[in-house]
């Protein structure tokens, strides 16, 4: 007979106060998936999904000794986690921040005004064939190459079926491409290495 659930979660957490890792143990396997759940539903992706999950417990057994078992165990889960999404978010914000500064200062430092010239052209006649883009087709385009989502995530951001994602990235890149061959500012053929970058 298993022993897995022969404890309430307010006994575990008691048990946990005193330092045994069986019932570490044990309230992992209750909530790790639930909190790895609530983090995919905040937009996290699978990556940082688990190692909030880790943050949240080595937390816990870090602070064990002051654990409340009178008090909600995965209320007191919760607010570890959003704060450690928090942190999360606000650091990565700030490193893109920080990368946006430093690619922003090397374009001053290395281009020229003739390249200034053409990369704003460029720049301006991009975000113009964006913008004339359908507001689905947009939304999804600005997803997929400005936030690095995948077809799926954008799916449940959106709310729509990961086929129509695909579907209107495919009618989005088949319009801008034809966009930039007419416009020739560049070869057809580096278009799609722009998205990339």
């Amino acid at each position: 007979m298993s022993t897995e659930n022969k404890y309430s979660v307010p006994e575990l957490v008691g048990f946990l106060r005193q330092g045994d890792t069986s019932a570490f143990q044990q309230l992992y396997q209750r909530f790790a998936a639930k909190i790895f759940r609530t983090c995919k539903k905040m937009y996290l992706c699978h990556e940082d999904a688990e190692e909030v999950v880790q943050e949240v417990f080595l937390k816990v057994w870090e602070k064990r000794e002051r654990l409340d078992d009178s008090l909600s165990f995965n209320a007191y889960l919760l607010t570890i986690m959003r704060s450690s999404i928090f942190i999360r978010s606000r650091k990565q914000a700030l490193d893109l921040a920080y990368k946006q500064y430093q690619l922003n200062f090397s374009a001053q430092v290395t281009r020229n005004t003739e390249e200034e010239m053409e990369y704003q052209e460029l720049k301006l006649f991009s975000e113009k064939a964006i913008a004339s883009l359908p507001k689905g087709q947009q939304e999804v385009f600005k997803l997929k190459f400005a936030e690095h989502l995948s077809a799926e995530e954008i799916a449940l951001r959106l709310h729509l079926s990961k086929r129509t994602v695909e579907n209107q990235l495919y009618k989005a890149t088949k319009r801008l491409k034809q966009e930039f061959q007419s416009s020739e500012l560049i070869p057809s053929d580096l278009f799609f290495l722009l998205l990339i970058f």
